[in-house]
């Protein structure tokens, strides 16, 4: 009798914790002390605002602890009282129930089943109530604390990278840092489906989620993160365009090692391109070595690939530093492109109003292309209005100082994709980014022609200044001349 009445009262102990909601409390001090320690680092904030901000944190922070602590006596009073009415009952006395509850059997038994309970409980509730398939920030409590520590210190993430290369010096190899492939362009020009299609070929490796928070040590933190973390499950990005993701998805993830080794080219407002001559040999040395423990992760792999908007800031310093890689820009029609980029930023808007961490994220990761994250990189020296970021003209100025930028910046490394002509003749482009990027067996790039789309015609964009819009279409088509299957003379350039 004395074990049923204790399971009784581990009933009893559960129904109090899930009927005062003890999970959302518990989440609720996580997210506030997260909350404060992102405003302690961010350097933003004048100090007397940080002074305001961590005090009334604080005071939150109180009264979290103390109705936690309320709860969980109300869990142990109500678990208590079974138990000791058993006791007055004289089914059992105190004295054996307290044995058996201090005996190895029943504390392994009873945490066995607190568990399942608690899972099953979980399980009933998703089942009983309409949930919502997109998940525009898949993370809990813990994930939250766990990204904001890591994206804390950019410091403690390179050393963490450097204590990696010395444990796993024996599986980096040098040689899978040479030919490189750097994917770069402004955002919504069809990078990732670029980057999803060649990373999936043999001879590539790209970052994945699998390494996230962690993106500079992958191989210690990688194999670490699949003990605990499911590979098989996908959902929608936050972006909503219909993409999908999972622990195993390639994604963009190279701007963490820039923004730890360059911090002096990000400013609150803008990010200042990059010069050929730039030099750090601490970063080169780093960036070579992390480019072949990507390579490493991936059995089989031979050559690394990335996919890195901000990238377009810095071609003539890339080129440099790997004369052996080869540049992919796609370019897509600016006016698919502007209202997607105006689109991404008011949603992005929107989603960092209602969820700080989203922000964050995107911040710690070195996403800056929308929302409250928005810092422009700074093509044109002259000041950006950022509360004009709501008008398709904001963008269109943008794609222009961009594409510029790129045209007068691009070596013989460099090559083009018309991504609309991609999309519609998938067959007869993808041989002709074979050779481009010298892959070595290059019928294998044949699959990646199931993934393309023919694009929609290109919409008009309403409100857009007229003059700028004819600026757009002839740079678009300068560029689209030099882009492969236009002009062989990109091909000839590389290959030389």
């Amino acid at each position: 009798m004395s074990v049923a009445a204790l399971f009784l009262g581990l009933l009893a102990f559960v129904a109090v914790l899930r009927v005062l909601d003890a999970q959302k409390v518990a989440g609720g001090i996580i997210d506030t002390t997260q909350q404060a320690l992102s405003v302690i680092v961010n350097g933003d904030i004048a100090d007397e605002d940080k002074e305001a901000q961590v005090r009334r944190a604080s005071i939150k922070l109180l009264g979290g602890f103390f109705w936690i602590a309320a709860i969980g006596t109300a869990a142990l009073c109500a678990s208590a009282l079974i138990v000791w009415g058993g006791a007055l009952l004289e089914l059992y006395s105190v004295d054996h129930a307290m044995a058996v509850a201090l005996g190895w059997p029943f504390i392994i038994g009873s945490t066995a089943a607190a568990i399942l309970l608690w899972l099953g409980l979980d399980k009933l509730r998703k089942t009983s109530v309409e949930v919502d398939a997109h998940i525009e920030v898949p993370y809990s409590p813990l994930d939250k604390a766990l990204h904001d520590f890591a994206f804390a210190s950019p410091e403690r993430q390179i050393r963490l990278g450097e204590l990696e290369t010395r444990l796993y010096r024996r599986r980096i190899r040098s040689e899978t840092a040479e030919r490189p492939v750097f994917i770069t362009s402004l955002p919504r020009a069809g990078t990732t489906i670029m980057l999803e299609g060649l990373a999936n070929l043999p001879d590539f490796s790209s970052a994945t989620y699998q390494h996230m928070p962690f993106t500079l040590s992958p191989l210690l933190w990688g194999g670490f993160s699949r003990t605990f973390r499911k590979s098989g499950d996908k959902a929608e990005r936050a972006h909503g365009d219909g993409i999908e993701v999972g622990m195993e998805s390639p994604e963009a993830f190279e701007e963490m090692l820039w923004m730890a080794f360059w911090p002096q080219h990000y400013a609150n407002d803008h990010i200042t391109p990059w010069a050929p001559e730039d030099q750090k040999l601490a970063f080169e040395s780093f960036f070579r070595s992390h480019m072949a423990k990507i390579v490493a992760t991936k059995p089989g792999a031979s050559r690394y690939i990335s996919k890195n908007n901000a990238n377009i800031a810095r071609l003539g310093l890339l080129e440099r530093l790997f004369p052996d890689a080869v540049i992919v820009v796609p370019i897509r029609n600016p006016r698919a492109q502007v209202r997607s980029l105006l689109g991404q930023h008011l949603r992005f808007a929107d989603l960092h109003a209602r969820e700080p961490f989203a922000r964050r994220y995107m911040e710690g990761i070195g996403h800056f292309e929308f929302g409250a994250a928005l810092r422009p990189i700074a093509f044109n020296p002259s000041p950006t209005d950022m509360t004009a970021a709501e008008h398709t003209d904001f963008w269109l100025r943008y794609w222009i100082a961009a594409y510029q930028h790129v045209l007068a910046t691009a070596g013989p490394r460099t090559v083009f994709v018309d991504h609309d002509a991609l999309c519609t003749e998938p067959g007869l482009l993808l041989p002709e980014l074979a050779t481009v990027i010298e892959l070595e067996d290059q019928n294998s790039i044949s699959a990646m022609a199931e993934i393309f789309r023919a694009p929609r015609p290109a919409p008009d964009l309403d409100h857009a200044s007229r003059d700028l819009m004819q600026r757009a279409d002839i740079l678009h088509g300068e560029l689209c001349r030099q882009a492969i299957g236009h002009s062989h003379s990109s091909i000839a350039k590389v290959i030389k």
